[in-house]
C-alpha cells in the first residue's frame, strides 16, 4: 500500500480492494441512477481503466464508500471485476460527510433539489459541532433552516435600522462569519440570504410528490437546472409536463 497526503489535514492510503466488502455511502442524497449511463461507465471503465479511484473508510472487516458512488454502482452491477482502486481514509463521522457532500455537489448532473440537499449538508455538517446549532432541528435542513432564517430576520431588521435584542446580536455575531464563509468556500459559491429565501424553499415547502419528479432525467426548462429556481417555474412545469401526457 502506498500512504498519500491530499490537500486536506486527512491522511489517505491507496490500494485495491474487494469490491464485495464495500458498502453504499450512507450520506448520498442522489435518488436516481440511470442504469443506461452506469452500463456505458462499467464499459469506459473496463476498456480504459478507473482513472479516479472510490473513496471509502474501513469500518470494522468492511468498508464505507465516502464518494464515487457511481463508479462503486457500474463495476459492481454490470461488470466481472471483482476488485477496485480505493483511498481509504481514516475518517470520523462528521468528516465523512464533508466529504461525502463536497463531492456530491461537484457533480455536474445534480437535479436542483439535489444541489440544495448537498448544499444543506455541507453547511450542517461545518456547524454540527457547536451545541447551539444542533439544538435548533432534528435533521440537517430543518437545523439549516432555523439558523438561516434567524440570520435573515436579523439581517433585514439591522438594515431597517431597528435595534435587535442582545440574544439577536449574539446569535448573529456568533454565525455570521462562519455561515458566509461556507457558503462563500462552495465549489459553486453562493449568497446565503439568496439560498435561504429563493432555493431552501424548494426543499423544504414542495412536497416530496414533485420533488420526485424534479429529479427524473428528462428535459428541463431553463432556468430550472440551477440554483435560485423559481418556485412558481416548477409549479408551472409539473403542471404543463402532466397536462402534455393526457
Amino acid at each position: 500500500m502506498q500512504k498519500k497526503q491530499h490537500n486536506t489535514d486527512l491522511d489517505y492510503i491507496q490500494s485495491v480492494i474487494d469490491l464485495r466488502k464495500v458498502d453504499p455511502c450512507p450520506y448520498q442524497l442522489r435518488r436516481h441512477f440511470d442504469e443506461d449511463k452506469l452500463k456505458e461507465l462499467a464499459a469506459s471503465i473496463q476498456r480504459e481503466g478507473l482513472i479516479e479511484p472510490i473513496v471509502v473508510r474501513a469500518k470494522k472487516d468492511r468498508y464505507e464508500l465516502i464518494a464515487g458512488e457511481r463508479r462503486f454502482r457500474a463495476l459492481r452491477d454490470y461488470t466481472q471485476m471483482k476488485t477496485i482502486q480505493a483511498q481509504i481514509v481514516k475518517a470520523n463521522e462528521l468528516q465523512a460527510r464533508r466529504i461525502s457532500a463536497a463531492e456530491n455537489l461537484q457533480r455536474e448532473d445534480l437535479s436542483a433539489i439535489e444541489t440544495i440537499e448537498a448544499v444543506v449538508e455541507i453547511v450542517d455538517a461545518e456547524l454540527i459541532g457547536d451545541q447551539e446549532y444542533a439544538s435548533m432541528g432534528k435533521n440537517p435542513a430543518d437545523r439549516v433552516k432555523a439558523l438561516l432564517g434567524r440570520l435573515h430576520s436579523i439581517s433585514i431588521s439591522k438594515k431597517r435600522g431597528s435595534k435587535a435584542s442582545k440574544k439577536a446580536d449574539l446569535l448573529f455575531n456568533k454565525f455570521i462569519k462562519q455561515v458566509e464563509k461556507n457558503f462563500k468556500n462552495l465549489p459553486k459559491p453562493l449568497e446565503w440570504q439568496s439560498f435561504y429565501v429563493n432555493d431552501l424553499p424548494l426543499l423544504m415547502d414542495i412536497c416530496k410528490e414533485v420533488q420526485d419528479i424534479s429529479i427524473q432525467p428528462r428535459p428541463w426548462p431553463i432556468g430550472l437546472l440551477e440554483p435560485g429556481l423559481a418556485l412558481a417555474g416548477l409549479y408551472t412545469w409539473r403542471a404543463d409536463s402532466s397536462t402534455s401526457h393526457l
